[in-house]
């Protein structure tokens, strides 16, 4: 151009203020035709350029700035160099490399490679590729990112990086209230002198890069600038933005709230479409309403909390309101025992092995903690039945005097059907099905496989008022355990007593009588007579008692009374009787001897049997002075130890008392 018109072209680089002329030196920067070429640029190449084009009539000037910027780290372009194309979701588009006219060659077919992030990739089939441009048929929302052209050029390589911007479609709809809804007023309660802030909330749909959502309040047909200073409208601000299409909101905020300002507010957003609005209605809060709620959630939250204490602690806050608030279910129900202890007496000696966990705790564990630890008096059979009648008739008596009927479900009682007495007898029976008496389960181990279970089962089905505790092992013996809490719930309520001095004494002194009791008990108790033997009289006229089962040689036995003293067994027999015993008229010189007692038998339990009971007086386990009652080959004496001896006819009466006496 400058020469064909004759013109000159000088090129100047602004340093400063002034302007210095280039000097061309052909290496790096040289000027061909009209252009300046850098081989390569470089930082410092920054800067303004001008053109000056002149002759001697004509003088023409063009200023230019030139940016050289470096590729970013780890990239193969400058995002402050690239190019910006637009494209519609759905729509077709076609992306060119831009500015190579320059670098190539006439009548020749470039050399030039795609790349998609700086990395080569396989473009899906519908993607066309070629020389100077790719084209997309439909624009997926993946496309977007930055395409770079690589074009040869000699020995350089010239690049060409473009940004593909996918947006949604163009909207045809004016903009979209969230909040307020649009189609009818929010009230919103408020307290006079309360900060408050409104916000309005919607969404934009894509209308172009250069369209600002517009959204504003009004109050009736006042902008929030006319009202007052303590009303301001907050920045718009954009809560999610996705291909163009925006959700934005914008805060109406009160300082405090006035009684003039509780009136209907309006929020309007508008586009190139068209406008629409939401309203808000602010009143004044009903103080009431407002210490309704509160008050019903701190009750619905005390609920709650009080039903899971409850869940967890259901029996220990039972217990704890009966042991203070509860009446005493003891009180003039002309009944002796708090509870009628049902299990099966194993005999481990015969069948040649030891106690299990199950038999120690039915037979010692459990009454000894009830009796001793709750207070609580129990009925055992083999300690507490007074023969009168019949076996089963007592029974059913004891069963009547206690309050509660305890069964301990052990593998020795399902197998041995040991509940089979209160189906046989009409009114222990009676008294389960119509709810008489309450009666307590308690399951030892696992029953399920044991014989006879399922009549168990049935029996259950046919006691009215039943509860069923799970005893699990040793682990329930603890004191502590849920087990204990499970059972004194079930058993009658009842106030605890405090114990008098003399009774603590008493309670603490039969330690010193232990083996008098043990040795009483292997004798005396849940033994009976079978059947009568006809009266025989040994040689020398004196009367004796046979035992036929194997329990010890009670008449030889020394037992320990405490304090260094020992009595005899035939020492302590007059405090063993039966209650069947009636007392004989005083015999004279000329009533006939009398007959000699009957030699009996101890057999086990039956209906026929007759029972032995055994009494220790308290004055004897107090410690007190005893009677020593002497056996010899001419009849029975007895005396008090430290007093003189009783007359013959005293002793007569006694020697007929002791010749009833059964052991």
């Amino acid at each position: 151009m400058a020469t064909n018109a004759k013109l000159r072209l000088i090129w100047y680089k602004n340093k400063g203020d002034a302007e210095e002329p280039i000097i061309f030196s052909g290496h790096r920067l040289s000027k061909e035709d009209d252009s300046i070429w850098f081989r390569s640029a470089e930082i410092e190449d920054n800067g303004f350029y001008t053109c000056v084009l002149r002759n001697s009539t004509y003088c023409m000037k063009v200023s230019m700035s030139m940016t050289v910027e470096e590729s970013d780290e780890g990239k193969c372009y400058s995002t402050k160099i690239r190019h910006l194309e637009k494209a519609e979701i759905t729509h077709s588009k076609m992306i060119t490399c831009p500015d190579i006219e320059d670098y190539m060659a006439p009548y020749k077919q470039p050399q030039m490679t795609w790349y998609k992030e700086c990395e080569r990739v396989e473009w899906r089939s519908a993607v066309t590729v070629n020389t100077t441009h790719i084209w997309i048929p439909e624009v997926e929302e993946g496309d977007g990112g930055n395409y770079t052209c690589e074009l040869q050029y000699g020995s350089r390589l010239v690049r060409r990086t473009t940004q593909l911007k996918v947006t949604a479609l163009q909207t045809t709809q004016p903009p979209k209230v969230l909040f307020p809804p649009e189609r009818h007023d929010t009230v919103i309660e408020i307290t006079p002198g309360m900060p408050l802030s409104l916000d309005c909330k919607a969404f934009f749909g894509y209308s172009g890069e250069n369209r600002r959502p517009i959204i504003y309040w009004m109050k009736g047909d006042k902008f929030v600038e006319e009202l007052a200073g303590h009303i301001k409208e907050s920045e718009v601000r954009i809560l999610r933005e996705h291909l163009g299409e925006k959700e934005v909101q914008l805060s109406l905020t009160f300082d405090a709230v006035d009684e003039a300002d509780l009136a209907n507010y309006t929020c309007y957003v508008e586009n190139h479409i068209g406008r629409r609005s939401g309203s808000a209605i602010l009143q004044k809060k009903d103080m009431y309403r407002l210490e309704l709620a509160g008050g019903l959630g701190v009750i619905l939250l005390l609920l709650g909390v009080l039903t899971a204490l409850y869940k967890c602690y259901n029996l220990e806050i039972m217990l704890c309101y009966r042991r203070h608030f509860g009446s005493d279910e003891t009180e003039d129900d002309n009944k002796e025992y708090d509870a009628y202890l049902s299990y099966t007496k194993v005999d481990l000696d015969s069948l040649g092995r030891t106690s299990s966990d199950e038999e120690t705790f039915a037979l010692e564990i459990l009454p000894d903690v009830l009796e001793k630890h709750y207070g609580y008096k129990l009925f055992l059979p083999d300690r507490d039945l007074i023969p009168s009648s019949t076996y089963i008739e007592d029974l059913a008596r004891s069963v009547e005097q206690s309050r509660r009927l305890i069964i301990i479900l052990t593998p020795e009682f399902v197998a041995k059907r040991g509940w089979s007495i209160f189906q046989i007898e009409t009114r222990l029976h009676s008294m389960l099905v119509t709810g008489e008496i309450k009666v307590i389960m308690i399951e030892c181990a696992d029953l399920k496989n044991v014989i006879n279970y399922q009549e168990v089962e049935a029996l259950k089905h046919t006691i009215k008022v039943l509860s069923i505790i799970k005893w699990r092992g040793p682990k329930s013996n603890e004191l502590s355990s849920k087990f204990w809490k499970q059972v004194v719930y079930e058993m009658p309520a009842k106030r605890r007593e405090t114990l008098s001095r003399r009774q603590v004494m008493d309670s603490g002194e039969q330690g010193l009588f232990g083996d008098l009791q043990t040795t009483v008990s292997t004798i005396a108790m849940t033994t009976t007579s079978a059947s009568l033997a006809p009266p025989n009289e040994n040689r020398h006229g004196h009367h004796q008692v046979a035992l036929a089962t194997e329990i010890p040689d009670y008449n030889q036995m020394t037992l320990p009374l405490g304090g260094g003293h020992t009595a005899t067994a035939a020492q302590m027999r007059h405090f063993c009787r039966s209650y069947e015993f009636q007392l004989p008229p005083q015999p004279s010189s000329l009533s006939p001897p009398l007959p000699p007692p009957p030699t009996m038998q101890f057999s086990t339990l039956g209906p026929g049997g007759r029972h032995v009971y055994c009494n220790i007086p308290m004055t004897l386990l107090n410690g007190q002075a005893f009677r020593a009652v002497h056996w010899g080959t001419r009849g029975v004496s007895e005396q008090y130890v430290g007093e003189k001896a009783r007359t013959p006819p005293e002793q007569h009466l006694r020697a007929a008392h002791q010749q009833r006496t059964k052991l």
